[in-house]
């Protein structure tokens, strides 16, 4: 049978997309309709059998399943840096181009050390709703931003981007497969979230493996 699956862009064109490919490969019966929207889809609206959102904040009256943890990273191009003042502490932040994923002017970068969660506010010069977008304008030099390792862990690796003040880890947020109910699941719905749960591995995804 057919599944609709929700997810956002980013996600869906570095790490889901290849993950349907391999599970159809494995159950040739199953076919997919994949929405892509950086925003919370209405499950019953819009008839999606599964949603893979990237959150802290689940809906309560959702089933959720956790797949992998999603890190991020304080990153810029190399030339940004060597052509900017040291970031020797978050605060210098402040003395910086920061983009940011949101339409708002100004944006708050939340990170962690030691357990500790704290946010330290950044004027925004350059925001955006779509991950791709942000990544190819921190790529072109426009500055810093908080980035996930599974859409530019290559472009780390790579050394076209810079990871910054290691020490800070940005908020890491929950990778979950969500849907409606257990009651009357389909079959190929219940294979599908094992099949992602298996693959993505949880505290240690194969993105942040290399």
């Amino acid at each position: 049978g057919k599944l609709r699956v929700a997810c956002s862009p980013s996600f869906a064109e570095a790490q889901l997309a290849g993950a349907l490919v391999q599970f159809q490969a494995q159950h040739p019966q199953v076919s997919f309709s994949v929405l892509t929207a950086d925003r919370s889809v209405d499950l019953t609206a819009e008839r999606i059998d599964l949603a893979v959102r990237i959150t802290n904040s689940l809906d309560p009256a959702l089933i959720a399943r956790s797949l992998a943890v999603c890190r991020s990273v304080l990153c810029a191009t190399p030339q940004y840096l060597a052509e900017h003042s040291p970031l020797e502490s978050l605060q210098d932040l402040r003395s910086h181009r920061c983009l940011s994923h949101a339409f708002v002017s100004a944006a708050q970068y939340r990170f962690r050390r030691d357990g500790e969660l704290f946010e330290v506010p950044v004027e925004a010069c350059f925001s955006t709703d779509e991950t791709a977008v942000l990544r190819r304008a921190v790529l072109a030099g426009g500055g810093l931003a908080i980035l996930p390792t599974y859409f530019v862990g290559e472009d780390l690796r790579q050394g076209r981007l810079v990871r910054v003040q290691p020490a800070f880890e940005p908020e890491p947020l929950g990778v979950h497969a969500v849907y409606l109910s257990r009651q009357h699941q389909p079959l190929a719905l219940r294979l599908l979230v094992d099949f992602l749960a298996e693959r993505f591995g949880g505290d240690s995804p194969p993105w942040d493996r290399g």
